[in-house]
């Protein structure tokens, strides 16, 4: 026979598990309470009980979502032991088997896509707290590669266009595994994959600072040139003479 707190804890988990599929059907305006207690099989008296109202249901399904990730977050900081290359593929690697991770719910991504539309407040400290730290490491590793002469936009695009590559496969999987079938999320598939982003990343970001280094130095060089010739540029004399003579010309 269950305990109390055992029966307690189950109906919880129930109601986090149909919470996250209907908001990620849904999302959260969409999704109503009474609708999510029937599909857990119990009352509105045990959201109030657990959670205190919708809002704070909705929180506990981020926070439920987050700790389904099939690792944690790896330290992606500079270190000596570990170059910048390395680095970038342990997180672009880390971020795929996330998208990709087998055993793990299917409304889970699905709920993360709604969340990001809707942008609720619950979301944007989520972000902060567990999302932001990990852009601020890209950040740091796109740095690496564009150099000082990158400003913190570029930097921060460079950074949004490799994790972009990463969630295309992710929200796009339906569709390519219906129109090339799903061997690309196959182990060795996904293995490919990081390949081929990681390749394609490195190039880039390394043609960028080619570009950025090569713009600095023009730039340094025509500012050069431009403070020479006015250093050099001839003084204009004026005539005094020609000057009293217009004047006196200009009086007759």
């Amino acid at each position: 026979m269950k305990s109390g707190k055992q029966s307690q804890a189950e109906t919880r988990e129930r109601l986090l598990e149909a919470a996250g599929e209907l908001f990620a059907e849904k999302g959260f305006r969409l999704a109503a309470t009474r609708e999510i207690c029937r599909k857990a099989g119990s009352d509105i008296a045990a959201i109030h009980y657990h959670f205190g109202n919708k809002e704070k249901l909705y929180e506990a399904v981020l926070r439920y979502a987050d700790s389904l990730l099939s690792d944690a977050v790896p330290d992606f900081s500079a270190s000596p032991q570990r170059s910048r290359e390395a680095r970038l593929r342990d997180m672009i690697e880390w971020v795929l088997i996330q998208c990709f991770a087998q055993g793990q719910p299917g409304w889970r991504w699905r709920f993360i896509e709604h969340a990001t539309v809707e942008l609720t407040p619950s979301l944007k400290a989520f972000f902060k707290s567990r999302i932001l730290p990990m852009y601020d490491a890209l950040d740091s590793i796109c740095r690496e590669f564009l150099g000082p002469a990158a400003s913190k936009l570029q930097v921060r695009l460079a950074t949004r266009s490799i994790l972009g590559q990463c969630f295309y496969y992710r929200h796009f999987r339906a569709l390519i595994s219906a129109t090339e079938g799903s061997e690309m999320f196959s182990q060795e598939g996904l293995h490919e994959l990081t390949d081929h982003i990681v390749r394609f990343s490195i190039a880039g970001l390394k043609e960028q600072a080619r570009q950025l280094k090569s713009g600095h130095r023009r730039e340094s060089a025509s500012s050069h040139v431009r403070g020479r010739a006015v250093r050099e540029r001839p003084r204009r004399k004026v005539s005094l003479t020609a000057g009293r003579t217009g004047s006196s010309a200009e009086r007759v």
